[in-house]
């Protein structure tokens, strides 16, 4: 779980369609902002010379994902204005799900000769690092946005994503516990923190992680599987059947559970056979 910081454009469009079953709630977002990037586009018509507009709309177009659209629109607002900080960081995000982490760092340290002091730039630029397998380089920057805001929480969980990849487990565990003292943390957090437990060795934090990661999203459909691996290890029988069983239940036909999804057949045919 890698997380960047861009700034989100409220979108306050109402979709109201009388006598109509309602699309689902991802089709209802993707209308809401196909109908803000007209809004916008009709605002650059109209103004074709303000950085900020064309800013916005990139934002909008790389929501949608329409990254060619979103990459000229902040191309656009840095020839407008070449001081435009949020405009390099945005491109460099765009660039990120392009892939093309080399173009991204680039963005990413333009911004920040304009505005040396943001730690969600030093952020962004970490995780562009890390996604290149630079981690030296990852690691002193995401130490550095850390120096200069001690509360910008993203980090601690990148760097210990990073940390965690880079199989220092105990490194990982002191990140993600002490970004989990600054918001609470959620889901995939105590997901990845039940993994560095499990890989140290440390079964029990291993099975308070993932437990708690259940207790905030019950849909982490491969916390039910280590559960009851974790229970197994403690031959706590009872315990690692209920999430086997549960795991079995949410896990059957999805591809990417396929092996685990045999093992545990197995391991409940060993349970039910003692």
């Amino acid at each position: 779980m890698l997380r960047f910081f861009c700034i989100v454009i409220l979108i306050t469009v109402q979709f109201i369609l009388s006598g109509c079953p309602a699309p689902d709630e991802a089709e209802r977002k993707r209308r809401e902002l196909q109908r803000e990037a007209m809004k916008l586009e009709m605002g650059q018509v109209l103004n074709p010379i303000d950085p900020e507009g064309h800013i916005a709309l990139g934002k909008t177009y790389h929501k949608l994902g329409e990254l060619e659209k979103a990459i000229e629109s902040f191309q656009t607002a840095i020839s407008l204005d070449d001081r435009h900080q949020h405009a390099y960081n945005n491109l460099g995000l765009v660039y990120i799900d392009q892939r093309f982490f080399l173009l991204a760092i680039e963005m990413f340290m333009a911004a920040l000769e304009i505005d040396p002091q943001n730690p969600a730039f030093y952020n962004n630029l970490g995780f562009a690092y890390d996604l290149s397998d630079r981690f030296p380089e990852a690691l002193t920057v995401f130490q550095k946005a850390i120096e200069i805001d001690p509360t910008f929480v993203d980090t601690y969980y990148n760097l210990a994503d990073a940390y965690l990849n880079q199989e220092r487990y105990n490194d990982a565990i002191e990140y993600y516990q002490a970004g989990i003292e600054l918001d609470g943390g959620d889901a995939t957090v105590y997901f990845n923190l039940g993994l560095a437990h499990e890989k140290s060795s440390d079964n029990d934090a291993t099975i308070i992680a993932y437990e708690k990661g259940l207790s905030l999203d019950p849909d982490e459909i491969e916390a039910y599987y280590r559960l009851a691996s974790a229970y197994l290890k403690k031959k706590d029988f009872v315990m690692m059947n209920r999430y086997l069983k549960t795991f079995l239940k949410r896990a059957k036909g999805v591809p990417r559970f396929e092996e685990q999804y045999l093992h545990a057949i197995r391991l409940q045919q060993q349970y039910n056979d003692r």
